[in-house]
């Protein structure tokens, strides 16, 4: 066969080398699951910037402890879902990660927001042993008090589980390694799902290109994460 006879490759999608860093990333999960410190190390190593909203509010009306002790429970939720609402918005604007409250999944308003097809929602999860390490001294207020904090926790756990799976686009577990470990995962996950996006995008442009390379070449999460619709 002379190379005139030979036939073409078919084409292949181009790919950016990290499509996650273009991502429009939403933190969810339980108090103490360590969603600021992940948010923090996952916007440095992406390059985007980070907002983390209990801290805008704190910034805007004081400590939250003294929010819920002056105002209560359901002033504070106002407020959050104010401040959240405003970040979601931004965050829809240019890319970026958004770490949200323990509690912000609560209001349907914010569950909304987060299933909008461009937020990628990761949910950071924590077993029980982990959280009792780092629920010694809380000032959360919903864990402070004379009740056992863990025990606290695990009901909000029980209360707000199932609301964190309804949004997550992800979930990855931060019970072992360092936070630097859960943002690697993070990343490879989201770069492997935009990966797939791009390819289907280009795939139904192109018919005749190559088929995908399996989820172990980086294309797509493994089955065993958990995804939204």
């Amino acid at each position: 066969m002379t190379a005139s006879e030979q036939p073409l490759p078919r084409p292949v999608p181009p790919l950016r080398p990290v499509p996650a860093a273009e991502s429009r990333i939403a933190l969810v999960g339980p108090p103490a699951a360590g969603k600021s410190t992940i948010g923090r190390l996952l916007g440095d190593r992406l390059g985007l910037p980070m907002t983390d909203t209990d801290a805008e509010i704190t910034s805007r009306h004081g400590p939250i402890p003294e929010i819920f002790a002056e105002r209560g429970e359901a002033r504070f939720r106002e407020i959050e879902r104010e401040v959240v609402r405003r970040c979601l918005r931004r965050l829809l604007d240019r890319p970026g990660v958004v770490s949200l409250g323990g509690g912000a999944i609560l209001n349907p308003g914010t569950r909304a927001q987060l299933l909008h097809p461009a937020i990628r929602v990761v949910s950071i999860e924590i077993d029980t042993a982990t959280a009792a390490a780092r629920l010694h001294g809380s000032q959360r207020p919903l864990l402070a008090g004379d009740e056992d904090p863990v025990r606290r926790w695990e009901a909000l756990l029980a209360e707000r589980a199932p609301l964190y799976r309804g949004v997550a686009t992800l979930t990855v577990s931060a019970t072992s390694g360092p936070p630097s470990t859960v943002v690697n995962r993070i990343v490879d996950l989201l770069t492997g799902l935009e990966r797939a996006e791009e390819y289907a995008r280009f795939a139904a442009a192109h018919p005749e290109a190559d088929p995908p390379p399996c989820a172990g070449d980086g294309f797509a999460p493994p089955p065993n994460e958990s995804r939204r619709p």
